[in-house]
């Protein structure tokens, strides 16, 4: 008998198990012999954090799962009184795909869908999205963001709050009151628990149980403007890929000269992290504003499905246009304003017959490699195991004006007052006539604000 008590486990099943969990790091210890199914499908699902010791610390049975998911109650009441009695089309859909198909990383349905080029450096121009592998060199250091997994930002900020959501990023026409508008606040210690209690329960991403377990995903999670700060400050310039032309650090010096703010803070919120559950389905849609984009996978791993603009200007992805809503987002992000409703997986023929001659790329993303996708790009993912994601969308000379939009574009919300917007507008005007006048060639102290000019 265990600690938490049943039966122990045959070699046999321990090697299953093994197998279940390809993320799981390092040897098991000799005592996990002695362990039951659950205490050892836990700590192999927790990369080794949690040990039956915990468990019973914590007053967990010897069940299937925790006695206890919060986060995973408040769902389900909430969804229950909504009436919502089915999952979002994406994460259904999916479930669907996982279980009839054996290559996941294929749409039947499409004209292609090949392979991104994996690169060790970004290529300029940056035409075609790039999964970035990084070159392993003997006695390197390992690179700052190295172990910081799930349990590192529990540590960190887990004690911040975040929006979870069925669908992400929002959209404008999303309804409300049914399960496509879902979102609910939650500290993210309460989330993270709910990855892994999901991961226990429902790891295949049964189509039964998809109401049950309704995936959610933190999409816009950014701590680096608040108890990150530090972290960020110090480790900020080596995150980028290398070859990218990222210019948004300069774009904020300006700003932060114009509008007197702080330039690092500003900057800051252009860094974010997804947590995503397993079976979790980000909308297909394309970043705001012309921005380019990266993603750096610090734990498990996810699936990229990409368009590419030809695509759209053929009328193949039935592009939807929002535009920013205040209810829905977080500041300048969290939100799309063009998204589609294409079912990638099992697109309807009646309603989006073009959408058969779409080209894709796909890119398995797996941890320590990074995803660049150019502007106009279009994109969905799927966490296939539980993921944690650092994101950032950034602009250079070729995109610049994308970043102006970019702040500009809460003022347009139906909030602003006509005052306030109008009171904004000659600061705007002065940011975009600097920045595309800038040629790169200036320092940046010739747009420091000195007692009031430049």
């Amino acid at each position: 008998m265990s600690i938490l008590g049943g039966p122990l486990l045959e070699d046999a099943d321990i090697e299953d198990l093994l197998k279940k969990y390809p993320r799981f790091k390092g040897a098991l210890p000799p005592e996990a012999k002695l362990w039951t199914e659950y205490e050892l499908e836990t700590y192999l699902a927790s990369n080794g954090q949690r040990k039956p010791s915990d468990l019973a610390k914590d007053g967990k049975d010897s069940g299937r799962g925790p006695v206890n998911c919060e986060l995973l109650t408040k769902t389900r009441l909430k969804l229950a009184k909504l009436k919502v009695e089915q999952a979002t089309a994406e994460y259904t859909a999916y479930c669907r795909h996982r279980q009839q198909r054996s290559n996941f990383c294929n749409l039947p349905s499409i004209a292609s869908c090949s392979p991104a080029q994996r690169v060790r450096e970004v290529p300029t121009p940056l035409v075609e999205p790039v999964t970035l592998v990084p070159r392993r060199q003997r006695n390197a250091p390992e690179p700052s963001w190295r172990g910081w997994n799930a349990n590192f930002w529990r540590e960190s900020c887990g004690l911040e709050y975040c929006n979870a959501r069925t669908r992400w990023p929002a959209f404008e026409h999303d309804s409300g009151a049914g399960v496509d508008g879902f979102a609910i606040e939650v500290g993210l210690v309460e989330y993270l628990e709910y990855m892994l209690v999901v991961e226990l329960q429902d790891a295949s991403c049964m189509e039964d149980q998809a109401v049950a377990f309704p995936r959610l995903q933190v999409g816009d999670f950014c701590p680096f403007i608040s108890s990150c700060s530090r972290l960020f400050r110090e480790h900020w310039r080596s995150w980028t890929p290398p070859g990218v032309e990222d210019l948004t650090s300069r774009w904020c010096e300006i700003y932060g000269s114009i509008f007197e703010q702080d330039p690092e803070q500003q900057l800051a919120q252009f860094y974010r992290l997804h947590f995503g559950v397993i079976g979790a389905v980000s909308r297909l849609h394309r970043a705001n504003h012309g921005a380019h984009t990266w993603l750096l996978q610090l734990e498990g791993q996810r699936l990229f499905f990409l368009f590419p603009p030809e695509d759209v200007a053929a009328g193949c992805l039935y592009e939807m246009q929002g535009a920013y809503d205040e209810t829905r987002s977080d500041g300048s992000f969290g939100y799309a304003t063009h998204t589609s409703d294409v079912n990638i997986f099992f697109p309807s023929q009646k309603r989006h017959p073009l959408f058969s001659k779409c080209n894709a790329q796909v890119s398995l993303l797996g941890e320590g490699k990074t995803l660049v996708i150019p502007a106009g790009w279009w994109w969905c993912a799927v966490c296939t195991q539980p993921s944690v994601t650092l994101q950032h969308d950034y602009w250079g000379f070729g995109n610049r004006l994308g970043f102006v939009d970019t702040l500009w574009a809460p003022f347009e919300s139906k909030q602003t007052s006509v005052d306030a917007r109008n009171s904004m507008r000659p600061a705007f005007s002065e940011l975009r006539e600097t920045i595309a006048a800038d040629d790169g060639r200036r320092t940046l102290e010739d747009y420091v604000v000195v007692d009031g000019g430049r």
